[in-house]
């Protein structure tokens, strides 16, 4: 996606703020999550804050790349590092690793008793530090080998929390203001159910199709131009668009807009989806698909989501 024209100040909010935000985010992105938690600060100088969150996922949902089951427990732990302090992105890396590993003087973040009297299935560390892959996969597997009574580990960093921000324009202008005013291109994204009654050649089609709704509002300044929509999906372990709408199918091209089809300021474009064509398509693939997100993309690649209900994926893979 396109990056932001800046990079969010997340350094200089500071861990109460951080841990604000952060806990806005995510209960805009999983139902039922709740904040509390607070202990006696870990950190050096006052960086850290032992502040949790929890989410008991109600239905199978995504985490990152994790498929989370009904009923299990995540404890979300902020961990907030100003990195011009500690020295850089690679040391603050480095110093987040030491604070997952027991030594004889010290009780590392995993043990200590705000997290272990939770008993959760899953930790995520959520930090303002960049996290890349290497760093991801220490991190997991040294909390795996120290602590395997967690079932699983996630890190939410720095790019995760930017792309969450740039979605959510009024977190954005509430943490991070600016004097450009609000956004020129803006589009608000929501899903629905319905019934689509397609016409071919003027003859109706002789039942109505129960459908997946995308609806796409332009909420900003200027006109936008929507360039595509697509499903964001688990596919066993691995995240990944799968897009329908490139199919060569005449129904898909009569009920939905035109590529690149303009949305101008305060109007809405509706992007319509058969159910059965969406479990043909996922079934296919014969894998484990799990989508879990609506992606639309303008074509500056400006990138816009929203969570697809729960109701709405059992109708998409017929789970029961």
């Amino acid at each position: 996606m396109a990056k932001p024209a800046f990079i969010y100040a997340f350094d200089n909010l500071g861990p109460e703020r951080f841990t604000e935000l952060c806990s806005l985010l995510l209960a805009s992105r999983y139902k039922g999550f709740l904040r509390g938690g607070v202990g006696a600060d870990g950190g050096v100088d006052g960086e850290f804050d032992e502040t949790l969150g929890v989410w008991y996922s109600e239905s199978k949902d995504a985490l990152l790349n994790e498929i989370i089951q009904p009923g299990q427990k995540v404890i979300f732990q902020f961990k907030h590092i100003v990195t011009g302090r500690i020295g850089g992105q690679v040391k603050a890396r480095d110093h987040l690793l030491g604070m997952y590993k027991c030594r004889s003087n010290y009780v590392c973040e995993i043990h200590r008793n705000l997290v272990a009297n939770k008993k959760p299935d899953c930790y995520a560390l959520v930090t303002n530090v960049e996290v890349n892959s290497n760093f991801r996969a220490k991190f997991i597997e040294q909390c795996k080998a120290h602590n395997p009574g967690i079932g699983r580990y996630q890190v939410i960093g720095l790019d995760e929390l930017e792309t969450w921000v740039t979605l959510e324009a009024e977190l954005r202008h509430m943490y991070f203001p600016t004097i450009f005013g609000p956004p020129r291109f803006n589009l608000q994204v929501k899903v629905s159910e319905g019934i689509a009654v397609p016409h071919y050649s003027g003859m109706e089609f002789d039942k109505p199709i129960p459908t997946l709704f995308v609806s796409v509002m332009n909420v900003g300044a200027s006109p936008s131009y929507v360039s595509s929509v697509s499903f964001k999906v688990i596919v066993d372990g691995e995240v990944m668009n799968m897009s329908i709408l490139n199919l060569d199918n005449q129904l898909l091209k009569q009920i939905n807009p035109e590529p690149g089809a303009i949305v101008e300021p305060g109007r809405k474009l509706e992007y319509k989806f058969p159910f059965d064509m969406l479990r043909e398509v996922i079934m296919r693939q014969g894998k484990e698909i799990f989508p879990f997100e609506v992606i639309v993309q303008d074509e500056i690649e400006n990138v816009y989501s929203t969570p697809i209900p729960d109701n709405l994926i059992d109708k998409m893979v017929e789970r029961s």
